[in-house]
């Protein structure tokens, strides 16, 4: 499955499958996932949503997925804010008729 949308928080691939991380986003507080390391056009092995949150490593700041070559691609959760907020984004993976929640990651804060 190819990466088709790389943008803060939302990854989409060609196959309808979407991973989403929903953090608080208000004046003072910006949780997001770095889907930096997944640009547009990085090809994984295709998954379905159940089978895509069993093949990810979870971690407390984020998450690692191996590409179609195996090589593993990080997604690191951070937080833009000024210390006093969450920094809690919720790992989400969305296949149009399915919503898995895998669990919160703490963003690694910047001020």
């Amino acid at each position: 499955m190819k990466v088709t949308k790389s943008e803060d928080s939302l990854l989409q691939f060609d196959n309808g499958l979407c991973i989403i991380g929903d953090g608080d986003i208000d004046c003072c507080a910006y949780n997001y996932l770095d889907f930096e390391q997944l640009p547009v056009g990085t090809v994984l092995p295709d998954k379905t949503a159940g089978e895509f949150a069993e093949c990810i490593t979870l971690k407390e700041d984020g998450f690692a997925v191996k590409d179609i070559d195996g090589i593993p691609k990080w997604v690191q959760a951070r937080s833009e804010q000024n210390g006093y907020y969450s920094n809690g984004t919720t790992l989400v993976i969305d296949d149009g008729n399915k919503k898995i929640s895998l669990g919160n990651l703490g963003g690694e804060v910047s001020y």
